[in-house]
């Protein structure tokens, strides 16, 4: 069957519903001072929106709102660096190496000098580009692209793609996480392939992200595999709610129709 990807948005409301916890913590709309123009706000503004769903993206591990990790929630073993897998840290599905890595504030930081330090020496080209490029500012602090990950799996997935790997070992207990770094990828447990398509597609949408033949491949197929759930929409209604209440336009989700 041939299949034709045609975009739809997901209209997202100002008006959202509060979900509870086990705790029976309700979310509730941040102030206003905390309203994003950074990824360092957008990270502190994530963990009130995440207040009432604390658990990690890869490893569906719980965590409290020191950044915690409980491990023996989910089974999690740390392959190597234990500090790191016991925190959270709130990593870019696409990474910024992939959407910063061509500009010339990433490769060039000397042609700028705002990127030139006291000392001579120039910022890293990540930083250059967080400090003079406000598109690359933008898309570094979009919370649609944010999820909280164990900080291992976060240091190890890299700016790795995303794909299918073949016979590769768990090395991080009971998670689900599989990297190879030969071949520089990334396979996500099946559940979460849907969540991860629709965030590389919103991001072609957005800010027209290039996206290779094997990823067009991919995503259309994870997207239909796994279709959007009841957090997904959560969510981008809560970051909707606060972007909208900055004058800024809504996160559209682009949802993908199956025709003959």
């Amino acid at each position: 069957m041939k299949y034709f990807i045609s975009f739809l948005f997901l209209s997202i409301f100002c008006i959202f519903s509060a979900f509870a916890d086990d705790n029976n913590q309700e979310y509730k709309p941040p102030p206003p001072e905390y309203y994003i123009d950074s990824f360092s706000k957008a990270k502190k503004l994530l963990l009130k929106l995440y207040s009432d769903r604390q658990i990690t993206f890869y490893c569906n591990c719980q965590f409290d709102q020191l950044k915690k990790v409980d491990a023996d929630d989910c089974g999690y073993i740390p392959r190597k660096n234990a500090r790191r897998g016991n925190r959270i840290e709130w990593e870019h599905v696409v990474p910024a190496h992939r959407f910063g890595s061509h500009l010339t504030c990433w490769s060039e930081q000397a042609s700028f000098p705002r990127c030139i330090k006291k000392n001579g020496k120039t910022l890293s080209g990540r930083r250059c580009c967080r400090k003079i490029n406000p598109s690359f500012k933008e898309m570094e602090a979009d919370m649609m692209n944010l999820v909280p990950a164990v900080g291992e799996l976060n240091a190890d997935r890299s700016n790795y793609a995303f794909g299918m790997l073949e016979g590769e070992s768990r090395r991080y207990g009971q998670c689900d996480f599989e990297v190879n770094t030969r071949q520089k990828i990334t396979e996500p447990h099946v559940s979460l392939r849907g969540d991860i398509a629709r965030i590389y597609l919103y991001f072609e949408n957005k800010y027209g992200l290039k996206l290779t033949e094997t990823e067009e491949i991919y995503f259309d197929q994870w997207n239909m595999d796994d279709p959007i759930d009841e957090w997904e929409r959560e969510k981008a209604k809560r970051v909707n709610q606060v972007l909208l209440s900055v004058g800024k336009q809504r996160p559209n989700l682009p949802i993908f129709v199956e025709t003959d």
